[in-house]
């Protein structure tokens, strides 16, 4: 039997579930909440004057979907995707635009992980990006906590 002590603790803690979303060269550390669902990768509809951030649109649930380039938004390169790319669509929370969901081009599978505030540490040594919140640690590694605040903003600039 586990102990008894351990058990309590564990219960006391606020235990949030999160998902490690692979993008080139880093994983993203978001709440699953935030994820409405990866899709394979769609064919994507470009569209001319588009900023260099946005990929174009995807058709998803009846909806038409922005789709971002995280490592462009975020002042980077976007190198060649994985043969694993896929899009995460993401719930749009800050009402800053007129799209409900917009979609993250993502290089793998989301991982998925349970952390307490107590495995989870800002690293400190790691500089971020624009679009970056927070450098991040976790029992799995590095990660970082994206600015969904300032992705959502970039939407506003859309057709």
């Amino acid at each position: 039997m586990k102990n008894p002590s351990r058990m309590k603790i564990s219960a006391d803690q606020n235990v949030v579930s999160s998902l490690l979303v692979p993008v080139q060269n880093k994983s993203l550390l978001v709440p699953n909440v935030v994820i409405a669902e990866v899709i394979p990768l769609l064919q994507i509809e470009s569209y001319e004057g588009a900023p260099s951030w946005s990929i174009g649109f995807v058709q998803w649930r009846g909806e038409q979907v922005p789709v971002i380039s995280f490592e462009i938004a975020n002042s980077q390169v976007h190198g060649r995707d994985s043969d694993n790319a896929r899009l995460a669509v993401i719930n749009a929370t800050s009402g800053q635009s007129k799209y409900r969901f917009y979609a993250v081009l993502v290089q793998g599978i989301p991982r998925m992980i349970k952390l307490t505030d107590t495995e989870v540490r800002e690293d400190k040594q790691t500089s971020t990006g624009v679009a970056e919140k927070m450098a991040v640690i976790t029992q799995l590694g590095k990660a970082v906590i994206p600015d969904f605040v300032y992705l959502e903003s970039l939407l506003t600039k859309l057709i």
